[in-house]
């Protein structure tokens, strides 16, 4: 243990009349008597120390390093079984926690600190399709646009309205390991437009920080047509049935949650196709039943999160579930106009909800988001509200600070005694 400061009793008394962070403490140092003060701080002493998370530490911080856990200090990774390390692995990484000790000597006030090192691990497990790992759900989905199955009734336009079933796939699910002391959740996280679920794979340290066990589940919205992004063609090369190369032009797809019908760029909410956003909403809610069984129905430890679409689509899959769930975690994302709210007796009343804003994101701009935010308090919701800076500057398209502000979320959620 280093001694990072050492201070008098007088020096202790003055800060205690002065600065003591409450006025119960500030009158007890004002009366207290240097016999009283010594019981006081061996009492401290022979408690448990004050410990404090410091996260982890990158290989390389520096602009060139990488958020991936392969960039962190202690990092290793081995397959699972015999498994190809493509499908799943098991990574480990190190954590760091600092402890704070109070030791008397003399007529000194000595504050100890020792840093401690902690293996973290996660398994991770990676389902795609057609490599044998069952769908995440089976609802269908249309991939043609909105706007394009209006004009298909005209046959003259040729358009082909085509359904698929909503697999979800690829995903990522991954479980903490080395965690049977603490309670057992699922995080069922939901990524943004345009991403899909593999862009976490290498970034367990994310959702874990050693003080809670969360398993994640990570699916990947449906490729389909955008009604907003309908006039988006592109040129694609192809092969002629006689070996030789041609070309055809193709609408362009999006791994999307489900269909914007309009493109404010920003200014105002979007419309969408209802439906649509209907089908992920019973894909999320079979998900969550499965979950269910696994932690003995206990859906109050089932929690629901995403990033911008992906956070305003499972924002919607919470609030329309008849069941409690355990929580909410937003990122730069916003409530559906379109989305129900109960009032104060409503299954989610109690379930915390959390949003993550960035200052300067000029997608999801906060003149009208917090409106919808405000309906939710209004309805007697449990709501927090960060609007914080991306350090890196990305606005709507947040860094690493994703990480933080999710392991931020699920300590005060999972484990509010260990939450800073």
């Amino acid at each position: 243990a280093l001694p990072i400061s050492v201070l008098t009793l007088s020096d202790l008394k003055g800060w205690l009349r002065s600065s003591a962070p409450s006025k119960v403490l500030s009158d007890w140092g004002r009366a207290a008597s240097d016999l009283s003060l010594r019981r006081a701080i061996r009492e401290v002493a022979r408690s448990s120390p004050l410990r404090l998370r410091m996260g982890f530490r990158f290989q390389d911080p520096s602009k060139d390093g990488t958020w991936d856990v392969s960039n962190l200090k202690g990092y290793s990774e081995q397959r699972l079984g015999r498994l190809p390390q493509r499908r799943g692995s098991q990574v480990s990484w190190h954590a760091y926690l600092a402890s704070f000790r109070l030791r008397l000597a003399g007529d000194q006030v000595i504050v100890e600190r020792r840093l401690t090192t902690k293996v973290l691990s996660t398994r991770i497990e990676k389902h795609r399709r057609g490599e044998g790992d069952g769908q995440l759900a089976d609802e269908q989905f249309h991939v043609t646009a909105h706007s394009r199955r209006a004009l298909a009734v005209d046959r003259r336009k040729r358009i082909k309205v085509v359904r698929k079933a909503a697999d979800l796939l690829p995903a990522v699910i991954m479980r903490p390991l080395n965690t049977s002391n603490l309670p057992r959740y699922t995080l069922i996280f939901l990524h943004g437009m345009g991403e899909m679920a593999m862009r976490y794979a290498d970034r367990p340290h994310y959702f874990n920080d050693g003080s809670a066990a969360v398993k994640v589940i990570i699916p990947t919205a449906p490729l389909r047509e955008v009604s907003c992004f309908d006039t988006w063609w592109n040129k694609v090369k192809t092969i002629t049935p006689d070996g030789g190369s041609g070309s055809r032009w193709t609408l362009q797809k999006f791994n999307s949650w489900y269909d914007y019908t309009s493109n404010h760029g920003g200014r105002k909410e979007d419309t969408i196709d209802v439906d649509s956003l209907h089908c992920m909403q019973r894909s999320l809610h079979q998900i969550i039943e499965r979950e269910a069984e696994e932690l003995g129905g206990r859906t109050d430890r089932i929690l629901l999160g995403g990033k911008s679409q992906g956070c305003v689509t499972a924002l919607d899959a919470l609030l329309t579930f008849p069941k409690r769930l355990g929580g909410f975690i937003g990122l730069v994302g916003h409530m559906l106009s379109c989305t129900p709210v109960d009032g104060p007796d409503g299954p989610q009343a109690s379930t915390p909800l959390h949003f993550y804003h960035e200052v300067e994101d000029d997608i999801m701009q906060w003149h009208w988001v917090q409106k919808e935010e405000a309906r939710l308090r209004e309805a007697g919701h449990t709501v927090r509200s960060f609007r914080c800076k991306d350090p890196e500057g990305n606005g709507h398209f947040i860094g690493g600070i994703e990480g933080a502000w999710i392991r931020k979320s699920l300590r005060m959620i999972c484990a509010p005694s260990q939450s800073d």
